[in-house]
């Protein structure tokens, strides 16, 4: 009866170190994907820019620009807005 219970034990054990091996696999992957979107958004916002600049006379530039990076805030804003209330 004990070596069953230890074959059991011996058995879960094995299984959760699996699982938390899985765990800390994803949770690395998860953390590379969301690295290399921070540079990506970084790359689009100034990428964008430069572009603002060559498409529009140098009159309109700021007005754009403005524009441009308020759409940013607000974006932003809603994506943090709806993180915050899916935690409570």
């Amino acid at each position: 009866m004990e070596k069953k219970d230890d074959a059991i034990k011996e058995e879960e054990e094995g299984r959760f170190a699996a699982e938390d091996i899985l765990r800390y696999f994803r949770l690395g992957v998860f953390i590379i994907l969301m690295l290399l979107l921070l540079v990506a958004t970084f790359q689009f916002y100034f990428f964008a820019m430069d572009a603002i600049s060559m498409l529009f006379k140098y009159e309109y530039r700021p007005l754009v620009q403005a524009g441009f990076a308020a759409c940013i805030i607000a974006v932003v804003v809603y994506f943090l807005r709806a993180v915050i209330i899916k935690e409570k």
